[in-house]
């Protein structure tokens, strides 16, 4: 149940009391939004009050969109069944048997396995190295097709990150990407590649981006709305 009353800030501007301001050592003001509708802004520590209340505005219709979306079961926000295991964007039904194979069959969108995949902890060690081949197999294609060269490949478990690139080229990919549509793990992926010739978030880096994913707006609009459940 989310919380409506309102707090004042010290020049008297109301905000709602889900959310929370914390000025940091960060270039760009931020929003996170949690699966329990409580909002974190964080802001650089130089913006003045009115800053933070323009930003806000700003960005009002996004939180409503965000938090509305919060407010349904994770099933229905992906728009899969309650039973279905989400893979690549879709949703795909379990069936258990009692045999070594697995069987992803994606014509059909059902996946076999001895696991019982119901359970959370079951479905990260069923999900982890199918993460592992295809993230590893999509980086090579990507990097090859548009030029790009990187070290080596991690995949993890960041909480708060979808990816990341190091100075020495190493990329680093989150296992749970392989629940997103490809679109967006594409993006992903392409936004790391894009890190091992412009290490920074500039306009050059954007467009760097932009070159190799033109609909990246659409994949980081998804991942906005739809990350918090994957």
């Amino acid at each position: 149940m989310f919380k409506h009353l309102f707090k004042t800030d010290p020049v008297g501007i109301e905000y709602p009391g889900y959310l929370t301001i914390s000025r940091r050592k960060v270039k760009w003001a931020r929003l996170k939004v949690y699966a329990n509708g409580d909002v974190q802004m964080v802001v650089p520590q130089h913006y003045r009050e009115k800053d933070i209340h323009q930003f806000y505005q700003h960005r009002l219709q996004w939180i409503a969109d965000k938090r509305s979306i919060c407010q349904r079961a994770p099933h229905e926000a992906l728009g899969i069944q309650e039973d279905q295991l989400l893979l690549f964007g879709q949703g795909y039904d379990l069936q258990q048997v009692e045999q070594e194979n697995e069987i992803v069959d994606h014509e059909r969108q059902r996946i076999i396995s001895r696991f019982d995949l119901g359970q959370r902890e079951a479905q990260e060690k069923w999900y982890r190295p199918i993460a592992k081949r295809y993230l590893a197999q999509r980086i090579a294609e990507l990097a090859n097709v548009n030029g790009y060269h990187f070290n080596r490949l991690f995949i993890r478990a960041q909480r708060t990150r979808w990816g990341s690139c190091s100075s020495q080229k190493n990329i680093s990919l989150n296992w749970k990407l392989v629940k997103a549509p490809r679109s967006v793990s594409d993006y992903v992926i392409l936004h790391e590649l894009a890190h091992t010739r412009v290490m920074n978030h500039s306009p050059a880096f954007w467009r760097e981006v932009e070159q190799h994913a033109p609909h990246y707006r659409e994949a980081k609009t998804w991942l906005n709305l739809y990350g918090i459940f994957l």
